[in-house]
């Protein structure tokens, strides 16, 4: 609540006296709705990772959209360890990334922050962590900017009684958060390596997205963030060395395919992902100085990834060669 000379705002009273702080009292969810972060992250020790963004962001009112900056102090039970996630840098008081409450200290891994469940298969605690320290030394070369941030990367682990398995994963302001459930999370597999390799580059991605002083992600044309993330991951793992030619190439045509199932419509939640793949592979500009020019726009505009900006950059990119390949010739 910021109370501002000349601006109107809601005096929120008790018994007739206004106040500025409260407390909350939030029931837990345990569900994880598409296109949105999870609420909430078990861990099998106890601790709890809450998505404080649900708390902020925008609310509505007589039919208006305001701005709900809130100013959240964290503090845990006593012998609880609290780790806050990093303060929005673009928007103070605006939305920020998962807090931790629990028994676990995070640890330093090179150049990252990371907490991972004691229950996480070594599979995939390997695969993480080999995986993400690659894949963020390519992205810092390739895209020629390091973080703005330290990065916390969180892998919990939920049930194992369901059938299957379940990998999800989420990118926020400085944050990677990895949830593994499901029977088939026990025992190794070069398949599920696979699948977790390509998760993780493609959340990595996410934090390269963000990673600008103003301007990056916005709510509109979604596949423009996963579609891009999905390309930016998949040159990353093989220019890596992470993923082989094979497994990319395999990987790009099975979305090619779901794709031309779905009408080449970036219309639904599957769409954005394989559609949005494809309409950048066919913009015949390498994603690397895509991105990089992308980046670059949206920081310097201070307007968020668009459709046009996507085409404009494209547009200036091809030109550029166009007269480079001339003037060579």
């Amino acid at each position: 609540m910021q109370l501002q000379p000349g601006v109107e705002f809601d005096v929120i009273s008790a018994h007739g006296k206004p106040f500025k702080s409260a407390i909350i009292e939030i029931t837990s969810y345990d569900g994880r709705p598409q296109k949105a972060y999870a609420p909430f992250n078990r861990f099998s020790d106890g601790g709890t990772l809450l998505f404080l963004g649900h708390l902020q962001g925008e609310v509505l009112r007589a039919k208006q959209v305001r701005e709900m900056r809130t100013d959240i102090r964290l503090a845990g039970l006593p012998q609880e360890n609290v780790i806050a996630p990093a303060q929005n840098r673009q928007q103070p008081g605006g939305e920020r990334g998962y807090a931790y409450f629990g028994p676990a200290q995070a640890v330093q891994a090179g150049a990252v922050k990371v907490l991972v469940d004691p229950k996480t298969p070594e599979w995939a605690r390997e695969t993480v962590l080999d995986t993400g320290t690659k894949v963020a030394q390519y992205y810092e070369k390739a895209y020629q900017r390091p973080l703005r941030e330290e990065l916390f990367i969180t892998v919990s682990i939920g049930s194992d009684e369901k059938p299957g398995l379940s990998m999800n994963g989420g990118a926020v302001l400085g944050q990677l958060a990895y949830h593994f459930s499901g029977s088939q999370l026990a025992g190794d597999h070069p398949k599920k390596r696979e699948m977790l390799v390509r998760l993780v580059a493609h959340e990595m991605a996410h934090i390269w997205q963000l990673n600008t002083a103003r301007g990056g992600v916005g709510g509109k044309d979604q596949w423009i963030h996963e579609g891009g993330a999905e390309a930016m991951a998949l040159d990353a793992i093989q220019q890596s060395g992470v993923a082989s030619a094979e497994s990319v190439n395999a990987y790009r045509a099975a979305q090619t395919a779901a794709c031309e199932k779905l009408g080449n419509s970036v219309e639904t939640y599957n769409g954005i992902y394989a559609c949005g793949l494809m309409r950048f592979d066919q913009l015949g500009v390498g994603i690397v100085p895509l991105w990089r020019g992308l980046i670059e726009a949206t920081e310097a505009k201070g307007e968020p990834y668009s459709e046009q900006m996507v085409r404009d950059v494209a547009a200036a990119q091809r030109t550029a060669t166009a007269a480079a390949l001339g003037s060579g010739g």
